[in-house]
């Protein structure tokens, strides 16, 4: 079977084939001096020349460190975003978050040509949690902890720093990925898209009925997640013509410039279908 990279690099590589793409404009890491350390950036966003964004998470596996005074980041402005994308199948860090920002760049264009988008007010509702589930989650949602912990669901959290594991009443921290066997519903980060670790992961969902994947990074589209199991992907959508860029390189809150959006399968009609339309 292929791996998620290998199906991700081939939706761009079909696009690419079908349609012209914007050539890359900019690559921007956070700005040093923003914001707080409460509210640290650890996004990096590259834009293509009409618009079209792409983040991608840089504070794993050194991705940050190696991408600043990089010499590739460089040569970037008026690139082939394909060219780049292709980095995703790389075994360093860096090369795997660049090669996502492309990858999710390309996606919002093509996203862009039909109205598919549909607002995700929060993540907690997009669960639709209910006192019988056991819900499994794949990366720390802190904001998710207590209101489950509150209502008395049984919470399996999988994390990858063994510091972090404890079992309480109706939370469990667990380094073992095979507990999430025992959940009915899973939410996953979009950062297991940059260690490759999803197709693992995905492996054990065998009882989850709903398994959405949420975050700024999982803006990709969406056609290897849903074949995988995935029924509800979560991204982000930059505002066409907005003040996305400056907001970004001003250190202000570049979530406003912007949209949390929801893609499932009853109203998602496919990449291909996308790439037919004349928008």
């Amino acid at each position: 079977m292929s791996t998620l990279a290998d199906d991700l690099l081939s939706v761009v590589d079909q696009i690419a084939r079908q349609i012209d793409l914007p050539l890359i404009r900019s690559f921007d890491l956070a700005p040093v001096e923003s914001p707080p350390a409460s509210r640290k950036n650890n996004f990096a966003a590259l834009c293509l020349e009409d618009g079209s964004l792409g983040l991608t998470y840089v504070a794993l596996d050194g991705a940050l460190a190696r991408l600043k005074n990089n010499p590739v980041i460089d040569s970037l402005p008026t690139t082939s975003a394909v060219e780049i994308a292709s980095l995703y199948a790389g075994d360093e860090g860096w090369e795997r978050a660049l090669g996502l920002a492309a990858i999710n760049a390309i996606s919002q264009h093509v996203l862009a040509r039909q109205n598919v988008f549909s607002p995700m007010e929060d993540t907690f509702t997009a669960l639709e949690p209910t006192l019988d589930d056991h819900i499994g989650m794949v990366g720390y949602f802190g904001r998710l902890v207590d209101p489950l912990a509150k209502m008395g669901i049984p919470l399996t959290v999988i994390e990858l720093d063994e510091t972090l594991v404890r079992t309480d009443a109706r939370v469990e921290v667990t380094l073992d990925t095979g507990k999430l066997a025992q959940c009915n519903k899973v939410i996953v980060t979009g950062t297991t898209l940059l260690n490759h670790t999803l197709d693992h992961i995905l492996g054990h969902c065998t009882r989850a009925s709903r398994v959405l994947m949420a975050g700024p990074t999982a803006s990709c589209l969406p056609d290897p997640l849903f074949e995988r199991g995935v029924t509800i992907t979560g991204g982000f959508h930059a505002t066409p013509g907005g003040n996305f860029i400056s907001s970004w390189r001003s250190g202000k809150r570049w979530r406003d410039d912007g949209f949390r959006y929801a893609l499932s399968l009853p109203r998602y009609p496919g990449f291909q279908t996308l790439l037919a339309s004349n928008s």
